[in-house]
């Protein structure tokens, strides 16, 4: 009996000790975690400023006049805003009639990159022809080709089709912009169409439906987030374009886009930097709008069918 409890005392002593003993670890390990979500964020917060830094700088400078824009150097603080500044460019560069310009080719380019990609993915996901492997990879090979080297040759294309010199360059500009774009998304929904199960495809072919119809009302609407994607993208790329349109549209002052316009506008007389910072900013809201809304697809649809 007494044994047992000599040796139950001890055992609890055994125990207290090692509990006694473990506790510098535990704090050291809850130091440790701490200081480094410490840094894990601070770096994070870090790298945040680095990318946001030059908007915040682009908005303090479009406040700016153009004497201050160079005088206040890298800061962010701005004594005296002028807001004029936006006024100004509004009505200088006709902002509401280069804008739907802007929005016109940008709606037109997404509308048919959105269907002819996914639709040359879903035969190229589906259908098993011979020379499917030669065109995937003479898709790929094009993505070696640098677009500017097929800005000449595109331009004499569409001068050849009367395209050139009038309204009809904005055609031009928008069937430049959709072919640029063909590759990457035809390959970004073809990952997707290959995840849509077989059996899918199958079910809907024993119901009749034709092969544009499996198309249209099984395969489509399950690549959401891909769409998204490439709305996005190409959202961006179009709305944000300088070079195509710059090529077409530059002697056409009534159908330019922001970008041109507003480079047009700074630079008639002097470069007036707080005017481009005010006419970039302007023209950022959009993509702003365009991304917070379809942000939450846009990690997904690029993820989803890797």
């Amino acid at each position: 009996m007494i044994t047992e409890q000599m040796s139950g005392t001890a055992s609890r002593f055994d125990r207290e000790g090692v509990t006694v003993a473990e506790e510098p670890d535990k704090v050291r390990k809850q130091v440790t975690g701490t200081i480094s979500l410490v840094l894990r964020y601070g770096l994070l917060l870090l790298y945040m400023f680095i990318c946001i830094y030059p908007f915040l700088w682009m908005f303090a400078t479009s406040l700016r006049d153009q004497r201050s824009v160079f005088s206040s150097g890298t800061s962010l603080i701005v004594n005296n805003p002028n807001w004029d500044n936006y006024v100004e460019t509004w009505h200088a560069m006709i902002v509401p009639r280069v804008a739907f310009n802007t929005a016109l080719v940008t709606a037109v380019v997404m509308a048919l990159t959105i269907f002819t990609t996914s639709m040359c993915a879903y035969a190229l996901a589906r259908s098993n022809f011979p020379g499917r492997q030669a065109i995937m990879f003479a898709l790929l090979v094009t993505l070696l080709i640098p677009g500017e080297m097929l800005i000449i040759p595109t331009f004499y294309v569409n001068r050849s089709l009367h395209l050139v010199g009038d309204g009809k360059a904005l055609l031009a500009v928008i069937l430049v912009m959709t072919a640029g774009g063909q590759v990457f998304n035809i390959f970004l929904m073809l990952s997707h169409f290959r995840t849509v199960p077989r059996d899918l495809y199958d079910s809907a072919d024993l119901d009749g439906e034709t092969y544009f119809g499996i198309y249209r009302n099984v395969a489509f609407p399950l690549i959401r987030p891909a769409v998204a994607t490439v709305v996005l993208l190409t959202f961006m790329g179009v709305w944000n374009a300088y070079m195509i349109p710059l090529v077409y549209l530059t002697p056409l002052p009534d159908f330019q886009t922001l970008t041109i316009a507003l480079i047009q506008y700074s630079k008639q007389f002097q470069t007036l930097y707080h005017v481009m910072a005010a006419g970039a900013v302007i023209s950022l809201v959009p993509v702003m709008v365009v991304f917070l809304i379809l942000q939450r697809y846009f990690i997904s649809g690029l993820t989803e069918g890797a």
